[in-house]
């Protein structure tokens, strides 16, 4: 099949495949009159696993929770049975893993709560609870730091799992009953939990006796999660979620992917000093180091717009465009209601709007800000009064030697010259260097010692101490 050449039932412009597995081929589909995107999964009414699909689309069309996506319609023709489902952006755990390596006990924590929430939906939906028994890197998504579950083609009741002739299971991933005749539970998808959260911590899959390299409670955790009798396991996904909740909030991150950690605010001394171009380069830079970021428009420019439509890409359903893979959100109406999300830093890029700059609360609201300044004399910010301690001064096309130290009343504040380079989302060598020199004083890649003033201050926000505010996506 010639995916862009093809439309399904009058209305599913095919775009690409998304994906190939045991069931069937999933595409990416453009509904051409709502102008939004599908996920269509394709199965031959011939293959041998046609029944266990046709039960998939029965069980998804009964379940309601924002990290399933929704069922939409099945269709078929001669050949083929359709199931029209909700498409979700976002990676894969298994490409998150890869991209950025192991995470950091604060963001397993937080992805495995939300894990315990879908897996406990799932057992308490129904009368008799499905069992998932296939929870794997690959089939977990992570959508704005939202977790999704996707691929139910191995789900089932409890009562027909058990009487099913054939198991199936990812290696690494699967409990010790699915690889027998032993009894498959609740406590089968507990041991998964595990795993994942294993693979969460360390980039591999487990293997027994492998979960005692993990140290602390965490580890205890996953420990009890993988024992091979299931008896030994926590009784239910949902105590899962409740040991993982008392680890969470004895750190102090706690709640780090629930709302911004950082929020970066950039502003410009005049129209045209290159605001937009630094905040983009600084969340690819942060993006590339490991550190989701978002960037948010502030101004009325209507950039992410323009670039969207000159790409043809369409905002997903938290009104998130992905742009050259960085999720960035236009500036919305007040009366617009958005999905919630959250990311670890927001970037917002104020243009050179300062009012709504000030009437965002000014300075004190943020973690950092970047006050950027053009190349010339007269495109230095107006000081006022003294400079807040989380405040930077950039100067954009300015010649070498040409920045000095703005005189504040008190004390001088920090000020840079800005590299040149030309596209925001790939800065280069240049642009990261500049990037992690500025950003070095509040936040540091992972393994590397955090320090710096603004820093303090972010510390200070994340413990509720005076002068903490938030800023939700």
């Amino acid at each position: 099949m010639a995916e862009k050449d093809t439309i399904l039932f009058g209305k599913y412009q095919l775009v690409r495949i998304l994906g190939q597995g045991r069931s069937g081929t999933v595409y990416l589909a453009f509904h051409k009159e709502l102008e939004e995107y599908r996920a269509i999964k394709r199965v031959p009414k011939s293959a041998a696993c046609y029944e266990q699909f046709r039960k998939e689309a029965l069980l998804l069309k009964r379940l309601r929770h924002p990290g399933i996506p929704l069922v939409y319609d099945l269709e078929e023709d001669a050949q083929y049975s359709y199931l029209i489902e909700e498409f979700l952006e976002g990676d894969s755990v298994y490409d998150l893993a890869a991209k950025r390596g192991p995470l950091n006990q604060d963001e397993a924590v937080a992805y495995g709560i939300q894990i315990c929430g879908l897996v406990h939906y799932l057992h308490s939906a129904e009368d008799i609870p499905i069992l998932y028994l296939d929870l794997q890197p690959g089939n977990l998504l992570v959508c704005h730091g939202q977790v999704k579950l996707l691929d139910f083609d191995h789900s089932d009741t409890l009562t027909d799992a058990n009487a099913a002739s054939a198991r199936y299971g990812t290696p690494g991933f699967f409990a010790p009953e699915q690889a027998s005749d032993g009894c498959l539970g609740v406590r089968t998808d507990v041991y998964q939990i595990g795993a994942v959260l294993f693979y969460l911590l360390t980039g591999r899959p487990q293997t027994r006796g492998s979960a005692d390299e993990i140290p602390g409670k965490i580890g205890t955790v996953i420990r009890r999660c993988l024992n091979p009798d299931p008896a030994m396991r926590y009784a239910s996904a949902r105590e899962v979620g409740e040991a993982l909740e008392q680890l969470r909030s004895n750190t102090e991150c706690a709640g780090q992917l629930q709302s911004p950690s950082l929020t970066i605010a950039l502003v410009g001394a005049r129209p045209g000093a290159g605001v937009t171009h630094l905040a983009v380069g600084l969340c690819a830079y942060l993006n590339g180091a490991g550190c989701p970021a978002l960037y948010e428009e502030c101004n009325r420019s209507n950039d992410v717009r323009s670039m969207a439509a000159h790409l043809k890409v369409q905002a997903d359903s938290y009104g998130i465009y992905t742009i050259f893979g960085l999720p960035m959100k236009p500036r919305y109406g007040e009366a617009v209601r958005l999905k919630a999300c959250s990311y670890p830093v927001v970037v917002r890029d104020y243009g050179a709007e300062r009012e709504t700059f000030e009437a965002d609360g000014g300075p004190e609201r943020f973690t950092a800000v970047w006050r950027i300044c053009g190349g010339k004399w007269w495109d230095r910010f107006p000081m006022g009064e003294k400079a807040a301690p989380n405040e930077f001064f950039l100067y954009n096309h300015a010649l070498p030697g040409a920045v000095r130290q703005e005189p504040g009343p008190q004390r001088k504040v920090r000020s840079y010259r800005t590299p040149e380079f030309a596209d925001p989302f790939h800065p280069g060598s240049e642009g990261d260097s500049f990037y992690e020199r500025i950003t070095g004083s509040f936040w540091k890649p992972a393994g590397q010692k955090k320090g710096g003033a603004a820093w303090d201050i972010f510390r200070k926000r994340k413990s509720g101490q005076p002068g903490s505010r938030g800023s939700r996506a």
